[in-house]
């Protein structure tokens, strides 16, 4: 008869939250916007230089420098409107950082707090996935330290030392009151 059971995958879940860490997110976003912003107001004087001196070089071009001119206020309409997208995915690529350093940091609280078997699950598509691999490796290793630790000091207490195992049993607990082995 085969075997029928089956490890669960963790309940993978969507944040409905856009601005989890605001801080760090809007950072990212100021960074993004501000890049962005610089670009067009760079390219925008370049192209106005460039114009000018076209137009000072061969002054029949004067009326091209007047249509240029007139059909400002829809440019400026544009770039908003490129700003405004800009922000949005700004946003959208904070998020998929923002979202994993929360739930690294509530993890760490986690583990810190004595739970060895609190595993970090991100979801596909977040940043950061090759760190969810070495932490979850990381408080393996631990765990797998934990549990030879109390191996070892139940042995210890078993084989006459057990005030001294007790000892280290009560150190543990109070670096880590909620110690899961």
């Amino acid at each position: 008869m085969a075997d029928n059971t089956q490890v669960k995958a963790p309940v993978q879940f969507q944040r409905k939250t856009i601005l989890i860490k605001k801080h760090l997110q809007y950072r990212y976003m100021a960074l993004i916007f501000a890049s962005v912003l610089l670009a067009f107001i760079v390219v925008g004087l370049d192209v106005l230089w460039t114009v000018s001196k076209v137009v000072n070089e061969h002054p029949m071009m004067q009326p091209m420098l007047e249509e240029i001119t007139a059909m400002a206020p829809l440019f400026a309409i544009k770039i908003c409107l490129y700003l405004l997208i800009v922000l949005v995915v700004s946003v959208v690529v904070s998020h998929r950082m923002a979202g994993p350093v929360f739930k690294f940091e509530k993890s760490c609280s986690v583990v810190a707090g004595g739970d060895l078997t609190h595993r970090v699950y991100l979801r596909k598509g977040d940043q950061l996935l090759d760190l969810q691999e070495q932490f979850n490796n990381m408080v393996t290793a631990v765990h797998e330290a934990a549990k030879e630790y109390e191996k070892f000091r139940a042995d210890a207490a078993a084989g006459g030392l057990k005030d001294k195992a007790d000892a280290l049993g009560l150190k543990i607990r109070e670096i880590m009151p909620e110690f899961k082995v």
